[in-house]
């Protein structure tokens, strides 16, 4: 009765599939697309090829001008155009052998000889010109039949997702896949790889997409199929999305807006024949999972009610937090101690992520109950490790003008290991939530300081004595203002003088600026990132041991110059981006000291060469 009940249910949903396809095949935004995709020129084989090794994530591209006039979209600056072959026939004259139009044979002149005439002739030939995919450009979005990602979430996502991997044919696994792919199935390797830090509904559909695949489309070498029964590439897609629809359908997951634009485009045409020949196919296979599905999830389910039921009788007793350690990995290797760091540096970690989580569920409408956000942090970890994770996370932020001078000035009262400090960073997050939360944890946790007995007994003795008429004498001081502009001498001569950089320490600077440019155009686009430093810099760093480090230039492992980072103001392409930085000397000067002046005599005597007395000639005197 179950199975009649599941069968009936697909055969409804994979109808309701059918329809929806052919509807939008009708739409005017199908209609916008083909009008967009039709004015894109359609590039040779040979180009093609050259398209592919030059830029392989390559999708729609155009030459320079056709991006503007057809597209409304303009090349981005500094992108490096992608260099293929276009025909570029030129004219040229050729004598010919006179043809006579009625006969088609060659003109006899008196001569017995053919006459020739010279005609204009168009000869065949190519030349190199730039085209840009439409990555490489910014302006009007193109028209699409695909959304770019379903959003929301699924109920029990988790015992979901679970169910999903024990129906896996193949093991499932979490990755960055370049390119935009949402995931993909390996024949070769024998697994499924989907895109981490999606939605819960797209990466449920997804995956069921790939297991799809792994059960129909899986290379099996036993199994030897007649060349008629092969199926392409076309056919195995909409197979693929039409049982993930259809599952997600059955358990009330709404993935129309992703799959009949998805199936619509790796049809045919809009008989779609591959979707009518493979109904069969996609009804089994999916009821074979649903009936899976519904098996696994039913047990995953009873086993999480039956373990929150043990926690709500007998709550565990808390395990008593971690001490903060506050040395390094070395440190505690040679202390023997490393068990305690571990421990610690564990803590820090479920302490940020603890913030994050808090901050979020707090923040609705443009804003944050912090108070409600501290307090759900303070039932899980002291007041102590909040504060040293919070600032860490100022003092590795201290470039980012969105924190508040005195939040900053906090936080280096705060002693923090450097060691793996980057580990529990509170990044995921805006800095000025998490500036409004380190204001609501100071208020929860330090105590106010009383201000009124300090400002009493501070008072001013003469006031006093005026207030209780004790005042007998008046004595009248004058006090010799100076002007503010002009600094005085000795202030002067105080006043350090600003170090002028060595023809080596401005080469240093340079390579440390263009290692930095190519460092953050990579951290703001990617791969895509127009920018790389140069070889000549790396060189010059190596060889004069320049080092990198966080927020500081070192050379030799001595401090060379301070980072001062910048951001931009508003955000671009949903994120702050990082502007070049500026670099400031703080390389400690070695003073030397002055030689007394009875030094300096005794060098300079020792430098003279010793003065010999003049030898006396003799006087003969010349008689008469």
């Amino acid at each position: 009765m179950a199975e009649n009940k599941n069968a009936q249910q697909v055969r409804e949903i994979t109808d309701k599939l059918e329809q929806g396809i052919k509807e939008l095949f009708e739409s005017e935004r199908f209609k916008e697309y083909l009008r967009t995709m039709s004015k894109f020129y359609n590039y040779s084989f040979n180009n093609t090829l050259l398209i592919a090794m030059q830029k392989p994530e390559a999708t729609y591209v155009a030459g320079y001008t056709s991006w503007q006039r057809n597209f409304d979209r303009q090349v981005m600056k500094g992108e490096k155009g992608i260099k293929i072959l276009a025909p570029a026939p030129y004219k040229a004259q050729e004598e010919r052998e006179k043809i006579d139009p009625l006969t088609q044979k060659p003109v006899i002149g008196t001569d017995g000889k053919a006459v020739t005439e010279t005609v204009e002739v168009l000869r065949p030939a190519f030349k190199v010109v730039s085209v840009f995919d439409v990555s490489q450009t910014d302006g009007k979005e193109l028209p699409d039949i695909i959304v770019d990602e379903l959003k929301g979430t699924v109920e029990n996502y988790e015992a979901f997702f679970d169910a999903l991997k024990q129906e896996s044919p193949v093991p499932i696994s979490f990755e960055d896949i370049p390119g935009g792919a949402k995931g993909f199935f390996s024949p070769v390797e024998s697994r499924i790889a989907i895109q981490e830090g999606m939605s819960e509904i797209q990466t449920v559909k997804t995956a069921i997409h790939e297991i799809a695949h792994a059960k129909l489309h899986a290379f099996k070498p036993d199994e030897k199929a007649a060349p008629e029964d092969k199926k392409d590439r076309h056919t195995k897609e909409v197979e693929a999305e039409s049982v993930a629809y259809t599952v997600c359908q059955r358990y009330g997951i709404e993935t129309s807006d992703y799959s009949f634009g998805y199936i619509a485009g790796w049809s045919s045409g809009k008989e779609t024949k591959e979707l009518k020949s493979s109904l069969d196919t996609i009804r089994k296979t999916a009821a074979e999972m649903i009936e899976g599905i519904d098996a696994k999830l039913k047990v995953l389910l009873a086993e999480k009610a039956q373990s929150a039921e043990k926690d709500t009788e007998a709550p565990a007793e808390p395990m008593p937090e971690a001490p903060i350690y506050r040395e390094t990995a070395n440190y505690a290797y040679e202390a023997g101690e490393m068990e305690a760091y571990r421990a610690s540096l564990a803590a820090n970690e479920k302490c940020r992520s603890a913030i994050e989580a808090a901050i979020s569920s707090n923040y609705g409408d443009n804003r944050l109950n912090a108070e409600a956000a501290v307090k759900s942090v303070l039932e899980q970890f002291s007041p102590e490790r909040v504060r040293y994770v919070l600032a860490n996370t100022i003092q590795q932020k201290n470039f980012d003008g969105r924190i508040p001078q005195p939040l900053k000035e906090w936080a280096k009262s705060v002693e923090v290991c450097p060691e793996n400090a980057s580990r529990f960073l509170v990044d995921k997050l805006n800095p000025g939530l998490t500036a409004l939360f380190v204001d609501a944890f100071r208020q929860q946790t330090e105590p106010k300081k009383e201000v009124t007995s300090e400002k009493t007994e501070e008072r001013d003795p003469e006031v006093v004595a005026w207030e209780n008429d004790e005042i007998t004498s008046i004595e009248v001081k004058t006090v010799e203002v100076k002007s503010p502009f002009a600094p005085l001498p000795e202030e002067a001569a105080k006043a350090p003088k600003a170090h002028r950089l060595t023809a080596e320490e401005k080469e240093i600077k340079a390579a440390v600026m263009d290692t930095l440019k190519g460092q953050i155009a990579y951290n703001n686009d990617g791969m895509r990132a127009s920018y790389r430093a140069s070889n000549h810099s790396f060189n010059l760093l190596a060889r004069n041991a320049v080092k990198i480090e966080g927020n500081t230039v070192t050379q030799n492992g001595e401090p060379l110059f301070k980072i001062h980072r910048r951001h931009a103001a508003r955000k671009t392409q949903g994120c702050y981006r990082e502007l070049l930085p500026t670099l400031e000397y703080i390389k400690q000067e070695q003073k030397q000291e002055k030689p007394s002046i009875r030094d300096q005599l005794k060098a300079a005597a020792k430098t003279q060469p010793e003065k010999k007395s003049p030898v006396k000639s003799k006087t003969h005197d010349m008689e008469l």
